[in-house]
């Protein structure tokens, strides 16, 4: 019988523990769940970032390269460039494809005719944006849903 006693006691003992792992984990699972989809979610925006800055200095390389006409020896206006540097930047370059479906990409160019002249040294401004749609923290903690991301590149008309 005093073996039995014992035996009783030392099970009553270990009853305390069981289970606290799988609490432990549920109270931890939401900050966690949280930490790895903001690193997600601002990664991606960074990838988004550094793509349309990529798309705005392609396009305005694009756009400056001495292209000549060939019936009046000047350079071509933006506007007058086949494909247009919009065109060029979506197209020719795959950003849209790389910022996927609703990207919602759009290359802006001066407007008007262009170049202030079409002489060296003539500014061109190229500006690109696009949106960021976040995964976890636009509904979770109120971050603007979408987020507009702006790049600019300026350079000069060379030969």
């Amino acid at each position: 019988m005093a073996v039995f006693l014992r035996l009783r006691q030392l099970l009553r003992r270990g009853r305390g523990q069981e289970g606290t792992a799988a609490v432990e984990f549920a109270v931890l699972l939401l900050p966690l769940m949280l930490l790895i989809g903001g690193v997600l979610d601002f990664g991606h925006a960074y990838y988004i970032q550094q793509v349309i800055t990529n798309a705005s200095r392609e396009g305005a390389r694009y756009g400056v390269k001495y292209q000549v006409d060939s019936s009046t020896g000047l350079a071509f206006a933006p506007s007058a460039l086949t494909p247009s540097i919009s065109n060029y930047v979506k197209s020719n370059l795959g950003y849209a494809g790389l910022l996927g479906s609703d990207a919602n990409l759009t290359v802006t160019p001066p407007g008007g005719a262009g170049y202030p002249s079409n002489t060296v040294g003539a500014m061109l401004t190229v500006t690109v944006t696009a949106d960021k749609h976040w995964f976890f923290l636009g509904g979770l903690l109120g971050f603007p849903n979408p987020k507009t991301l702006t790049a600019t590149t300026a350079m000069t008309l060379e030969r």
